[in-house]
């Protein structure tokens, strides 16, 4: 097995060296070995923590200009390729009374959580965003309107069953739903108004 010093060539080992030379020229060959090696685990770092972001990033909230954009996206390649896509919004209507009541850390911490649930209650092909304070929306991918109605009730649900309580606070949150599908006679801003507007058209309480 090599000594981490043989790794380093040792480019005077023909040249004439006093001995107090010889050990300052060895320490150099040292440090050179030692910078290599955390160049190297640097290196492995750096890759590791890029590959962590980019699969954070592929399951992350999008902002509402990102989600606007892959529901641009999606309804070009619906129009060039066929298919049918749908947008479901979620509106948690009291956010501000659980912020009055229980302080904003435990709004914070019912966010993080309607995220979590949402990311993991949709495929890994549908799109989640944030598209204000008290407001996210699900890009369904292949999904008809019956389809992302059928959708909508079921994640309300899982929403409103989950959060029942949040860092020991009870709370009584008001979620309302709409499904919109988009068409092909439609833009983009003008599908994703309706879709908006389609939120009142259902919800779950306590």
């Amino acid at each position: 097995m090599q000594k981490p010093l043989d790794l380093a060539i040792d480019w005077l080992a023909d040249a004439s060296l006093t001995p107090e030379q010889r050990q300052v020229w060895n320490q150099m060959r040292g440090e050179l070995v030692d910078s290599r090696t955390k160049i190297v685990d640097l290196s492995k770092q750096l890759k590791l923590l890029q590959n962590q972001s980019a699969a954070e990033q592929a399951h992350s909230i999008l902002t509402r200009p990102e989600f606007n954009r892959e529901v641009a996206r999606m309804l070009a390649f619906d129009e060039r390729y066929g298919g049918t896509s749908s947008v479901l919004y979620f509106d948690f209507e009291n956010l501000d009374d659980v912020t009055a009541k229980h302080g904003r850390s435990v709004t914070n911490a019912t966010l993080h959580e309607i995220s979590n649930i949402m990311m993991k209650y949709v495929r890994g092909s549908d799109v989640v965003g944030r598209l204000a304070p008290d407001e996210f929306g699900v890009l369904l991918v292949r999904c008809d309107n019956d389809a992302a109605w059928k959708k909508g009730k079921q994640l309300s649900g899982t929403l409103y069953e989950k959060l029942q309580e949040v860092h020991g606070c009870k709370l009584q949150l008001e979620i309302s739903y709409g499904a919109y599908t988009f068409r092909d006679d439609k833009d983009v801003g003008k599908g994703i108004k309706e879709a908006a507007q389609m939120v009142t058209k259902a919800s779950v309480t306590g």
